[in-house]
């Protein structure tokens, strides 16, 4: 067993595919933006690079901007965000197993902290928010130095293939779940040490 496990966040631990619909609509409408299918919504959100941003006539330097009103709109789902339904067990168990419990996330630690407080969950040792599209690797580097574990204590539970080229660029092994944001083909093209697909196997995973 690993002496530490970090999870992502949104469309790991919180079950909140569906508000990314939302908030794209509502700023879609504030800037005239094209009109997107759900699966469309959820490739954007994955891999957003400029080129696609160009073809939806996103204006590149209104991107920080439009960032920040994502970021308040999403705000306002917190009280609304619940678990993954037996996730909650999953992580009572590995508390009782001295597993430390940790968060890397872009979702602000205000944001994290209250989704956490509203399911009852006070067991996590460490927390990182605001990682930037690139910037988990920095995050999760961070968070390890902070808790005085190596990489080869830890392994980083995530739901999309940013969050698996992190690990591997640090390195530190990576479990990607097929619950959230990113499907699992695109995940297995990234090559994770292992591909989860319920709560289940992330238990036998994570416990044994």
């Amino acid at each position: 067993m690993k002496k530490i496990v970090i999870f992502d966040l949104d469309g790991t631990l919180s079950n909140n595919v569906n508000q990314s619909e939302i908030i794209y609509q509502r700023i879609s409408e504030r800037y005239n933006m094209k009109k997107l299918s759900k699966e469309e919504i959820r490739e954007l959100k994955t891999n957003p690079g400029l080129k696609r941003l160009f073809e939806l006539g996103i204006p590149i330097h209104k991107l920080p901007k439009m960032y920040k009103e994502s970021r308040e709109i999403a705000s306002d789902f917190v009280d609304e965000c619940s678990l993954i339904p037996g996730m909650k067990e999953l992580l009572i168990n590995l508390n009782d197993k001295k597993i430390k419990l940790a968060i890397v996330s872009s979702n602000s630690v205000s944001n994290i902290n209250k989704i956490l407080a509203n399911n009852e969950i006070s067991i996590f040792s460490f927390i990182e928010g605001k990682a930037k599209m690139k910037g988990k690797k920095r995050k999760i580097k961070k968070l390890l130095k902070k808790s005085g574990y190596k990489t080869n204590d830890a392994i980083y539970i995530g739901d999309e293939v940013r969050d698996v080229l992190a690990c591997q660029s640090i390195p530190l092994e990576v479990a990607a779940v097929t619950w959230g944001f990113e499907t699992k083909t695109k995940l297995e093209e990234s090559n994770p040490n292992y591909i989860v697909e319920s709560i289940d196997e992330l238990s036998q995973l994570l416990l044994n």
